[in-house]
């Protein structure tokens, strides 16, 4: 008896090492599978970004899209009505995948939305507030096409946007981005430059910023007295819309009509359609691509000119644009159940399509007469393919490769023209590396 009972503490203390591996291993599984489910999602929707480790179209939530006002792109609505709809009545997934998917709408069209919808979403979603707003920053930072008094005015609306959300961190960097702008551009006015320095002492008062504050103030009185330029133009050539062959207008025609019909229907029945009506659709969408592909395929092989053979590879970028979102089913409903099987090899062809459209702007740039319009262009294409990427349009683009050549042209840009004054850097803001503007050193 007493042997017996000796063995019992010992007993005891191997059922409590037993339970307590048990619990490691249970730990670590969970721990794996959810870094597993993180990057297969990220790999389902096209890749990383450096501001959101993931896709940013893993943001939409698809079953909030509302199908009657999403059709409405898909039956010829220009995407920045939609948007504006959808921001308008309160339908923000809606909005957000108008948005992502679709590479057309102009930079000062997408931050400004970006900027709407931030603050749509800031009664309800903190997490989908931040990103909207960081999306509004990250094209006032990035983009080529936005003149300096518009983005100063985006950063300051930003700012004060997350002023209100309680993130001071956040709010400061976007007003350093304005501080840069109107101390550096030589593209303001003095009396816009004034006006930009004014907001900035209010905003950085309220943060207790008060040496900025003061600066600010002082810049106010007496502005910085750059001489006055003319902003450039961006070197890269603007898409042109391809003319379409009559059968391929009668495609998108009958497409138009299907989607209308849908979204008609779709609003009288309270958000129910018959199987008709979406096979109608279905059907006009797969004729449709049935017949671009080849299209855009035969056209680019007989082009020489590469300003045009660009524009016939960014209007296939928007028709797989479209065929993905379909295959997402981010227009809030099942339209094409085929391409919803095949979502991975279309967002592969678009990121392919993606590729092509950066190779040859690679080409048109080396045509370039002058080694300070090359240098120039250069940092043109990499910040318009950063964009594409972190916007989730183009999925699965090479971040940390795109950052580095980023960050080298931009090295050889300050010390072979360090009068353009203001450069794109990356920095670390509240434990974050993001995209910024500095100024020469």
């Amino acid at each position: 008896m007493k042997q017996t009972r000796d063995k019992k503490p010992y007993l005891g203390l191997m059922i409590a090492i037993g339970t307590l591996i048990i619990l490691m291993l249970i730990l670590v599984a969970a721990v794996a599978i959810f870094l597993l489910t993180r990057q297969l999602s990220a790999t389902e929707t096209g890749g990383g970004s450096l501001l959101t480790n993931t896709s940013p179209l893993t943001m939409i939530d698809v079953d909030r899209v509302d199908p009657a006002l999403a059709l409405a792109s898909l039956g010829g609505v220009p995407a920045i009505e939609v948007v504006t709809e959808a921001i308008d009545t309160e339908r923000p997934d809606t909005a957000l995948a108008a948005l992502l998917y679709q590479p057309a709408l102009s930079d000062r069209e997408s931050a400004g939305s970006f900027l709407r919808l931030g603050s749509t979403y800031a009664a309800s979603d903190r997490k989908k507030t931040l990103f909207c707003y960081q999306m509004a920053g990250l094209l006032a930072t990035l983009s080529p096409d936005i003149p300096d008094t518009v983005r100063a005015d985006l950063f300051l609306q930003v700012s004060e946007d997350l002023i209100k959300l309680t993130e001071p961190a956040l709010a400061k960097f976007y007003l350093d981005q304005a501080f840069i702008v109107a101390a550096k551009s030589p593209f303001l006015q003095a009396v816009r430059r004034r006006a930009i320095f004014e907001r900035l002492q209010k905003s950085y008062i309220v943060l207790k910023e008060r040496d900025l504050a003061r600066q600010s103030l002082n810049l106010s009185a007496k502005p910085p007295a750059l001489v006055l330029q003319t902003e450039e133009t961006a070197y890269l050539p603007p898409h042109i819309q391809i003319p379409l062959p009559q059968s391929l207008q009668e495609a998108e025609t009958r497409r138009w009509l299907a989607a209308q019909e849908l979204a008609a229907m779709l609003v009288d029945r309270g958000g129910h359609a018959s199987a008709a009506t979406i096979t109608a659709l279905q059907g006009s969408l797969i004729e449709e691509n049935k017949q671009k592909l080849p299209f855009y395929e035969t056209e680019l092989a007989a082009e020489t000119q590469l300003s045009r053979k660009i524009d016939i590879t960014f209007a296939k970028i928007e028709w797989l644009s479209i065929k993905y979102r379909v295959a997402r089913r981010a227009y809030g409903l099942s339209i094409v159940p085929e391409w919803e099987t095949q979502a991975e090899s279309i967002r592969a062809d678009l990121t392919k399509t993606y590729e092509v459209l950066f190779s040859l702007y690679a080409d048109f740039i080396v045509a370039l007469p002058e080694a300070r319009q090359l240098d120039q262009a250069t940092a043109e294409k990499l910040r318009r393919e950063i964009l594409a990427g972190e916007l989730g349009r183009y999925p699965n683009y090479p971040e940390e490769q795109r950052r580095k050549q980023l960050l080298d042209i931009t090295r050889q840009l300050m010390t072979s023209q360090p009068a353009l004054n203001i450069f794109v850097g990356v920095n670390t803001i509240a434990a974050q590396e993001m995209y910024t503007l500095q100024a020469a050193p």
